[in-house]
């Protein structure tokens, strides 16, 4: 038990998300360990366990989806106050399995959604990032949510911003056309706003402010 916790934290560390796979496939107990990583989320450990979720979801689902639903139950729950545990990462989690097949776990993409009306702010950015991977693959899917995102847009957070801003570029091409202009609206008033994010990318973290996001985003 511990030698996989252990061969997890190495492949996670390395980046090497081909060996994170390859002990998933002999051991189902991974997705457990990558849970438990990625609840330290503002850390290079954190995230990468988060995608590597993402990964192995995107296999298990071809085969075991039964494993990712009960995942998906368990991850649902810690959001709850009365599990006795807080979900730090849930709603990141679950953006990642949802993403592997959208169609198949469309009835979680509103659970996702509600998350972010919910008291406890600190999910908010995880929502807008788990509406944002969806969008990537499946984005007539989060078109329904595009409340939830123009909310994120007006958010005190500035990564709250952030991460709306990148959803809502994923989805502008596929709406009305008096909802893309609205929603561009929205983008284009943060085109000004110097606050400063740490954004995760392909390796690592980076710094920057919320008006570069905003500029990608409508750039898409």
């Amino acid at each position: 038990m511990q030698n996989l916790k252990k061969s997890i934290n190495d492949a996670l560390e390395k980046n090497d998300f081909t060996a994170s796979l390859a002990l998933a496939r002999q051991d189902r107990k991974v997705i457990s360990y990558l849970v438990r990583f990625a609840y330290v989320k503002d850390t290079l450990l954190g995230q990468r366990a988060i995608r590597a979720m993402g990964l192995v979801a995107k296999e298990l689902v071809r085969t075991e989806p039964e494993i990712l639903r009960d995942r998906v139950r368990k991850l649902l729950w810690s959001l709850n106050d009365e599990s006795g545990g807080i979900g730090w990462s849930a709603p990141e989690l679950l953006g990642e399995i949802v993403s592997a097949d959208p169609e198949r776990f469309a009835d979680v993409i509103p659970l996702i959604a509600d998350v972010y009306g919910i008291e406890e702010k600190v999910f908010r950015p995880g929502v807008l990032y788990a509406l944002g991977r969806i969008a990537e693959s499946a984005p007539a899917r989060i078109v329904p949510f595009l409340g939830v995102i123009e909310q994120g847009l007006k958010d005190d957070d500035p990564e709250v911003r952030a991460r709306a801003l990148q959803a809502a570029g994923r989805i502008k091409a596929h709406l009305d056309q008096k909802g893309q202009e609205r929603l561009e609206q929205g983008m284009k008033g943060l085109l000004s706003d110097q606050a400063e994010v740490w954004i995760y990318g392909e390796n690592d973290f980076r710094g920057k402010e919320v008006r570069e996001v905003a500029q990608e985003a409508l750039d898409i």
